[in-house]
């Protein structure tokens, strides 16, 4: 035991950073799948349900409200304003608050009229709004630790947004117990609970940067991200409006099944961002030194390793379902593989729209967004209806793999040079592909399952020294280099 902590104390930093961030991120993005065998336990399907389409709807009001200022233009302006990002910081938080209360007078004037399309009570939407006021200071001053490699402090305040998130609603919902006031328990008692943590951290961000403003990032960050928004819509719809078109479409039993099954299957999207974080600073860093070389080495290891953690996933899908939400969801295992080859499409958007985003060219970043969401959503409508839930699972795979060729596309022809391997890219799409749509038929074979998964994991640790080198390589480039 003392050789491993004197081997992890002797690590570089940015190693350490990578370990402690990809945690962090497991904690943070990953709460829906930590808390989901509980609250699948908990609360019937039908609220669990209700629970998901307002998460949903979260995510998309959450989207024009903040701006998205803590994504890509948040990073961009951390590489280009080194010596200013404390008055950076705090500048975006007061652009998103503006954007904020802007987006809710307009939000509650119309909301009589909509109300019973969105089937969310008055009380619901005001906390919804309350939250995006403050969440963006603890995104900002996350994103800013992650682009610097500090892990210590966002590992600390991973692990108490997690705790406060999960333990007050489990507390009402058991101390309580009054299953019809379930949903406010669940959705009250975990916002209310981080919006005070979020309130620390916007008096934080303001302190550091002494109340200074600089309007004229304003001006960049709103060109920057103005044409982005569509994009950050479409993605909503690629991500989440399945859950909203199974609940109109089927039932809210059909939306919690769905929800249980994409959950479990957005583990390989949880370890993406977490890889993410690092690999965005370091493939500016190469691409400012006309470095292909170096980055399409790197990327091709990245995107094997993550095509292994698929595998891995769909391999153990009836077993995670059975975890995750009782046998009461043992039919949801199918939808697994599908959401899974989505997943590893959507990657491929992160490494060619980091290229995009560093030639500062967001706006091609929106093409293929909207072209993918709208086949969706037409997809969506006429496949969920005739062959029901696990269509959607389908349709989402096809429109993130129609997304990643326009990204690619755009990517050439911004970069006009060839940074990606891509006959390496194009076969082991295929092979992810073949995995997705066929690998649900070895759920009823747990032996085969269990040799492909030892096989696998044999592959993994023999490989596991070259992984970890890989990733001590992408730490060590510095984000102010």
């Amino acid at each position: 035991m003392k050789k491993i902590f004197k081997k992890i104390s002797n690590l570089s930093p940015g190693v350490k950073a990578s370990i402690s961030l990809f945690i962090a991120s497991i904690l943070t993005k990953g709460i829906s799948f930590v808390t989901t065998p509980i609250f699948t336990r908990l609360l019937s399907h039908e609220v669990y349900g209700q629970v998901s389409v307002y998460y949903s709807w979260l995510q998309l009001f959450g989207i024009v409200a903040m701006f998205c200022l803590s994504y890509g233009v948040f990073n961009v302006g951390l590489f280009d304003n080194p010596d200013k990002r404390e008055e950076l910081s705090f500048s975006y938080l007061i652009l998103g608050n503006i954007i904020t209360v802007s987006i809710a007078a307009i939000f509650f004037c119309v909301y009589p009229f909509i109300k019973n399309y969105l089937n969310i009570a008055l009380p619901a939407m005001i906390l919804m709004f309350v939250f995006f006021l403050f969440q963006p200071a603890y995104l900002l001053w996350l994103a800013r630790q992650k682009f610097e490699y500090k892990y210590k402090m966002p590992l600390l305040w991973a692990c108490v947004s997690a705790i406060l998130s999960v333990a007050t609603p489990i507390l009402l919902i058991v101390l309580l117990k009054n299953p019809d006031n379930n949903f406010y328990y669940r959705v009250f008692g975990s916002e209310i609970a981080l919006i005070i943590f979020y309130i620390g951290f916007y008096a934080y961000l303001a302190i550091k940067a002494k109340f200074k403003l600089n309007v004229s990032f304003w001006k960049s960050a709103l060109l920057f991200n103005l044409p982005l928004i569509p994009h950050y819509l479409s993605a909503f719809v690629l991500n989440s409006s399945d859950k909203i078109m199974i609940s109109y479409l089927v039932n809210e039993e059909s939306t919690a099944f769905y929800a249980v099954a994409y959950s479990i299957a957005s583990i390989a999207l949880i370890i993406w961002s977490a890889i993410d974080a690092s690999l965005m600073p370091y493939t500016f860093q190469k691409l400012k030194e006309n470095d292909f070389r170096s980055l399409n080495k790197v990327v091709v290891s990245i995107m094997s390793v993550f095509a292994v953690g698929c595998l891995i996933v769909i391999l153990l899908g009836p077993e995670a379902v059975l975890l995750m939400g009782s046998e009461g969801y043992s039919e949801a295992a199918i939808v697994i593989p599908p959401v899974v080859g989505g997943v590893f499409f959507q990657i491929q958007y992160f490494l060619y729209s980091n290229v995009l985003y560093y030639y500062k060219k967001p706006r091609y970043v929106m093409v293929g967004s909207i072209i993918a969401a709208l086949s969706n959503l037409v997809l969506n409508y006429f496949c969920i209806k005739r062959f029901g839930y696990v269509a959607a699972a389908y349709t989402t795979l096809f429109c993130y793999f129609v997304q990643a060729l326009i990204d690619y596309i755009a990517m050439r022809a911004v970069s006009k040079t060839r940074i990606y391997n891509l006959p390496f890219i194009i076969s082991l799409s295929v092979s992810m592909t073949c995995i997705s749509i066929f690998s649900g038929l070895l759920y009823s074979y747990l032996i085969v399952r269990y040799v492909l998964l030892g096989a696998t994991l044999l592959i993994l640790a023999i490989f596991s020294k070259k992984i970890f080198v890989l990733f001590t390589q992408i730490k060590e480039v510095k984000n102010n280099a």
